[in-house]
């Protein structure tokens, strides 16, 4: 029979060092997402004469991203020891031309890298931030370690100083007092579920250190810090064991415990995840409580409710996404301007120009009988002649050749209709596998332009037809406008009739709201309604204030103004407005 697949919950994120392998293990059975480190082994330096000296790389190892676990455990009384080897101090790939290491000298036989690695270990913790996080620390008797550092160049090892770190480094100002040896405990006045699991493993457990109540002077006195809780003390009334509130975190000093693998998987399950909650996502502590038996009053027609609901909410979500692919289905046309080649361009564009109100719509390859004669794609028959457009999707931009082949089927319908009614136009989907607004515009050269004004045809884009469509529809271009720019040569802009040029602002100010802009015989006036383009795009916009001279002022005509705008605007806007009837 296959054994059951262990699962194991993301979060918390629980980072054990130096605790022992059978406590992890049992805490992984339990689910929990463990990995290991450690501050360091001791080295046993052979030193054994007065000339000896030997240079020590550190052995702490830590996750890298420990800055993003949400508890740490740490047994600050583990001292396991390894033997001096050399190859375990050299660096096999070093850049630079220097490298620091630790130089362990006669008399020290023990190198103890514990108290530096507690430093690290800090440097670490401090990287967790005001993100919310618990620290253990099963408590040893507190020792500082000296260190001398060398700095090892090409020449002779330079000696960089001698510095003393404690075992407890890695807490900042932990509140430390004497170290101190013993066995009897009496658990303080704390929470009844917390009192009774330290009772159930002190009868196996040791103290070493001792901790003082930190204290602060309020109203002439000095008070005990309320962010500090004792929580055992020794038969002497020592505190042996303390709990400090930081900003978002907890950290335990713990005695030294016994079964440490079982006081964890209890304190993790009973006590932290009601204290920190927010730690422990999957925590099914109180599950008990959502059983029928237990429901609270009103629970059960509030959950009644709430299906109903649901079931309405689902049925209203079904109607809406039905509605969304049915005006998906509707204006398909208007994503295939920008994304589609050959007939699909063609269809796009004919379902297009019959929306802007043209009537009578031909797509001459419907009707082509020689496929070796050029012919346009779409004719449109108007009241003052034809229009005939050639179209095109391509991956980058127009050759030449592509704009100017409109400019042959011309001359040839001038020529079979005896008169010079034929208007020419040229439109690309041009870099249709780009976004729009990433694609270059206009996608034409200024001699392709200037060729297609002397030749009379027009080039366009249907990227400026796209953005047409939402111009009609807020009213800021008619159809009308739009079918007679389709008439012009050269290339063609679509945009509103008899607009008169404001300004580029040089200015935007207050998230875009207020812009400073230089006018020249132009008449401004609050309320007043204005055009603002960017990207070949227009919207409305309303003057809500008008400042000449740091002075509010009703309209303005020449001269550094600043304008407040009812809708904010970007960078590189162009400001535009109707010319007086």
């Amino acid at each position: 029979m296959a054994s059951e697949e262990k699962v194991i919950n993301e979060r918390p994120r629980i980072c054990c060092i130096d605790i022992d392998k059978d406590s992890i293990n049992l805490l992984e059975k339990s689910g929990y997402n463990i990995s290991s480190g450690t501050l360091g082994k001791k080295v046993k330096v052979p030193n054994i004469s007065r000339n000896n000296a030997h240079h020590l790389l550190l052995n702490y190892n830590f996750p890298s991203n420990l800055h993003e676990y949400d508890i740490i455990v740490v047994d600050l009384d583990n001292y396991s020891t390894i033997d001096y080897k050399q190859k375990d101090h050299t660096r096999e790939e070093h850049t630079g031309k220097s490298a620091v290491a630790i130089l362990s000298s006669y008399p020290e036989t023990v190198f103890d890298p514990r108290p530096l690695g507690s430093l690290i270990l800090n440097t670490k913790l401090i990287e967790i931030g005001t993100r919310p996080h618990i620290i253990i620390a099963f408590s040893t008797g507190a020792y500082d370690t000296e260190y001398e550092t060398i700095r090892i160049t090409d020449h002779y090892p330079e000696r960089q100083g001698i510095e003393r770190y404690n075992i407890y480094s890695f807490a900042g100002n932990a509140p430390l007092y004497a170290p101190k040896i013993g066995k009897e405990m009496i658990v303080c006045d704390v929470k009844e579920d917390l009192k009774k699991l330290l009772e159930t493993h002190l009868p196996t457990a040791s103290y070493n250190q001792t901790f003082r109540h930190p204290t602060s002077y309020k109203g002439n006195e000095y008070v005990e810090n309320e962010n500090f809780v004792p929580l055992i003390k020794n038969s002497s009334g020592d505190i042996i064991s303390i709990c400090e509130s930081r900003e978002n975190s907890m950290i335990f000093y713990l005695p030294q415990i016994e079964n440490k693998g079982e006081f964890l998987n209890s304190f993790l399950s009973k006590i932290l995840t009601d204290l920190m909650p927010e730690l422990f996502p999957f925590s099914t502590t109180f599950n008990w409580k959502e059983s029928e038996d237990y429901w609270l009053p009103n629970h059960k027609s509030l959950l009644e409710e709430k299906v109903k609901l649901e079931k309405e909410y689902a049925e209203k979500i079904n109607i809406k996404d039905s509605e969304i692919v049915k005006n998906k289905e509707q204006y398909l046309y208007l994503h295939n301007l920008l994304t589609a080649t050959g007939d699909d361009l063609v269809e796009a564009l004919v379902k297009y120009f019959k929306w802007l109100g043209f009537t009578k719509i031909n797509k001459v390859d419907e009707d082509k009988t020689d496929l070796k004669i050029l012919e346009e794609d779409i004719q449109i028959q108007l009241s003052n002649g034809i229009l005939i457009i050639e179209c095109k999707g391509i991956g980058g931009t127009s050759t030449d050749s592509d704009c100017s082949q409109i400019s042959k089927i011309k001359h040839r319908r001038c020529k079979e209709r005896g008169k010079f009614d034929v208007y020419a136009l040229y439109i690309v989907n041009h870099q249709r596998y780009l976004p729009p607004l990433t694609r270059q515009n206009p996608p034409f050269t200024e001699n392709q332009i200037q060729d297609a004004q002397n030749d009379e045809r027009g080039l366009l884009t249907t990227w400026q037809l796209f953005n047409a469509y939402y111009e009609i529809e807020d009213g800021i271009i008619t159809k009308e406008e739009v079918r007679n720019s389709l008439l012009n040569f050269g290339l063609i802009e679509i945009k509103p009739e008899n607009l008169v040029y404001i300004d580029e602002p040089k200015e935007i100010l207050k998230n875009g709201e207020v812009c400073i802009i230089n006018i020249t015989e132009v008449e401004l006036k609050i309320s007043e309604e204005i055009f603002i383009e960017k990207n070949g795009k227009f919207q409305r916009n309303i003057i809500e204030g008008i400042q000449l001279n740091e002075k509010p002022v009703s309209s303005a005509r020449s001269g550094e103004i600043g304008l407040k705008l009812r809708f904010p605007i970007k960078k590189k806007s162009i400001l535009w407005k109707k010319a007086s009837s």
